[in-house]
C-alpha cells in the first residue's frame, strides 16, 4: 500500500458483532504513517497546482468525504474482516465501518462543505530564485508562509526555506493567536542567527480557520485582502528591518479579523512592481487560479523575465 495513514477506532464485526478495537490503513490526505483516532483532524499540505518543491497531496475539498481502507488484523473472536469505509467531515475523522472485502476504489465526497478555502500558489524565479512559500492544512485550519531570503547576504535561500517550513509545520500542529505567531518569530529569528548556514530573510504568516484570519510579520513581504471597496493592508504595521536570522527583528502582528474578499500573500517580486490598485483588480477577476497568473504577468517584463523572484498564494472562501 505504500505510505499510508491510520485510524484507530473500536467499531462492530460484521461478521459476529463484536465490538472491538480496529487499526485502518487508508490513503487521503498527507500521508506519512499518521495515527488518528476518531475526532481527530488530519492533515494536509500543498495546493492542487503548485509547481514548486513538495508533493501534491490532491484536491482537500472538505465536506463529507467516504474513503475505503483496509483493516491491518482481523476480528479478535471470528478472524474475519478485511476492509473499512472512512468518513471525514471536512479533514476530521467523523466515522467508521468495517467490511467483509478488502477496501478498494477512490474516495467520493458525500456532501459539500458549508464553508471551505480555495488556494491556488506560484513561485516564479526571477534570478537565483531567494523565495520561498509553504502552506499547511490540518483540519479546516490552514497556515501560509512566504519569505525572501536576503540578497547580498549568504544563506539568504536558506533562511527563506526554514522559516517557511518551520511556520507551516507549526500550523499544522496548533493554533496560535497573533501574540503568539510573534513570540515564535521571534524564537525562530534566535535560532536562524545561531545556524551558520542560514542569513537573513523576510517572513509573513497567516492562519485562516473558521472565516476568520491571523498572524505575524517581518520584512518587506506582505498580506492583503482584497476587497470590492479596495485592498486592505494586513501588514501595513510591519518593520521592514531588522529580518529574521539577524537576531534583533520585531515582528509585527496580523490581527484577528474576517476573512472578506480573497486572501493574497507575496513577496515584494510581485508588491513592488505594481501598484496595490492592479493587485486589488487582478486578484478578484476570475478563479483564484486565473487570477494569479494574471498578477504574475502583471509583472512580467517584455522579454518574458522578472525583475525579481515572486512567491505568492490566493485564496478565497468558497461553499
Amino acid at each position: 500500500m505504500g505510505v499510508f495513514d491510520v485510524v484507530i477506532a473500536r467499531a462492530d464485526c460484521p461478521s459476529c458483532g463484536h465490538f472491538q478495537e480496529w487499526r485502518v490503513q487508508y490513503k487521503y490526505g498527507s500521508c506519512w504513517h499518521h495515527e488518528y483516532r476518531l475526532g481527530d483532524r488530519i492533515c494536509w499540505f500543498d495546493p492542487p497546482g503548485r509547481p514548486a518543491p513538495l508533493s501534491d497531496d490532491g484536491e482537500n475539498v472538505g465536506g463529507l468525504v467516504t474513503v475505503p481502507g483496509f483493516v491491518e488484523s482481523g476480528c479478535s473472536k471470528c478472524g474475519l474482516g478485511e476492509g473499512a469505509a472512512l468518513w471525514f467531515r471536512d479533514n476530521v475523522v467523523h466515522a467508521i465501518e468495517i467490511t467483509l472485502s478488502e477496501g478498494g476504489g477512490e474516495w467520493e465526497r458525500l456532501e459539500p462543505p458549508s464553508g471551505w478555502m480555495r488556494f491556488w500558489s506560484r513561485r516564479v524565479a526571477g534570478s537565483a530564485n531567494e523565495d520561498r512559500l509553504e502552506l499547511s492544512c490540518r483540519g479546516d485550519r490552514w497556515t501560509v508562509a512566504i519569505a525572501d531570503g536576503a540578497g547580498g547576504l549568504s544563506g539568504g535561500a536558506a533562511a527563506a526555506r526554514s522559516a517557511t517550513s518551520v511556520m507551516v509545520a507549526l500550523g499544522a500542529e496548533m493554533e496560535l493567536d497573533a501574540g503568539g505567531w510573534c513570540e515564535r518569530l521571534s524564537q525562530l529569528d534566535r535560532e536562524l542567527e545561531a545556524e551558520p548556514r542560514c542569513g537573513e530573510t523576510t517572513l509573513v504568516v497567516v492562519q485562516v480557520s473558521r472565516g476568520e484570519l491571523w498572524g505575524a510579520s517581518v520584512g518587506d513581504s506582505g498580506a492583503l485582502l482584497v476587497t470590492p471597496d479596495g485592498p486592505i493592508e494586513l501588514t501595513a504595521a510591519q518593520r521592514r528591518k531588522p529580518l529574521v536570522g539577524s537576531g534583533a527583528c520585531r515582528p509585527a502582528i496580523i490581527p484577528r479579523q474576517p476573512l472578506s474578499g480573497r486572501l493574497l500573500v507575496a513577496t515584494d517580486g510581485l508588491l513592488k512592481y505594481t501598484s496595490l490598485a492592479t493587485i486589488n483588480a487582478l486578484a478578484r477577476t476570475g478563479d483564484v487560479k486565473s487570477a494569479l497568473e494574471a498578477l504574475i504577468q502583471a509583472v512580467t517584463l517584455p522579454s518574458g523575465n522578472l525583475q525579481d523572484d515572486v512567491a505568492v498564494v490566493l485564496g478565497e472562501r468558497v461553499g
